[in-house]
């Protein structure tokens, strides 16, 4: 019996930190010019679970037939799981036929029939993730193609990065007119360069981890161990000021 230990290792704190820069500053006769950049890191609240079916036939419709068997039966295993219906959406679905080449004659033959299912799941459950690909994979699912994290509101976290990049701009505008000798003016215009922008550090290593835990939920091992990291939400911006 082959047991598997496998986890994803990222960095996880229930703070929200924010981390901000200003650049690419400059003035111009009567006005300075600059670029704020504010960055808020903030935990996920939603994970998105890609689970793969595939199955095989001598047959088109009979690869079909028992793909469909067992997306019913992972289909279940969610919604067992309180996941609901319209979180679990068929993000790829094929059936294609399955070829022997004859290196002789150069002539392919059809062997059978490959159907594949891909779904995504979607639950807010994220310190659990793990249980759901388990449930799967005891369900028939074939494998996992990963995990995603991500934040279903980030306009909070968005204001928060704007803040920081107004506040940011500003000290570079200041250190640029305090350079010159003079004071630094009122603001003249400004516009937002980019909006939610967000990524999360995940682990590399983290589908080839997932494949190693099927056999260890086949074999009764250990269930699979999910770790998430901070997700950052960055703003940037374009002042200018009097100058």
């Amino acid at each position: 019996m082959k047991k598997w230990a496998r986890g994803l290792v990222v960095c996880a704190a229930a703070a929200v930190l924010s981390i901000g820069a200003a650049c690419m500053a400059y003035a111009a006769e009567g006005e300075i010019n600059v670029n704020g950049t504010g960055v808020v890191q903030a935990d996920p609240d939603t994970a998105d679970i890609s689970l793969e079916i595939s199955t095989d036939g001598k047959a088109a419709q009979a690869a079909q037939k028992e793909n469909n068997r067992i997306t019913a039966a992972v289909t279940k295993a969610m919604t067992d799981l309180n996941v609901k219906k319209d979180d679990i959406v068929t993000a790829y679905t094929s059936v294609y036929p399955t070829y022997r080449y004859n290196d002789e004659t150069g002539k392919r033959t059809i062997t059978g029939y490959h159907a594949e299912t891909h779904l995504q799941v979607k639950t807010k459950d994220i310190n659990n993730t793990g249980k759901y690909i388990d449930a799967a994979l005891q369900a028939g699912a074939t494998g996992t193609n990963g995990v995603s994290f991500s934040i279903a509101d980030q306009s909070k976290y968005y204001g928060q990065a704007l803040q920081a990049a107004v506040k940011n701009a500003e000290k570079s505008a200041t250190a640029i007119a305090q350079a010159y000798g003079k004071p630094l003016g009122a603001v003249k215009n400004v516009s937002e360069i980019s909006r939610n922008y967000y990524y999360m550090n995940t682990d590399s290593n983290a589908k080839s981890s997932m494949m190693a835990t099927e056999d260890a939920v086949a074999d009764g091992g250990l269930g699979t161990t999910i770790s998430y990291g901070k997700i950052e939400i960055t703003a940037n911006i374009s002042v200018t000021y009097g100058f």
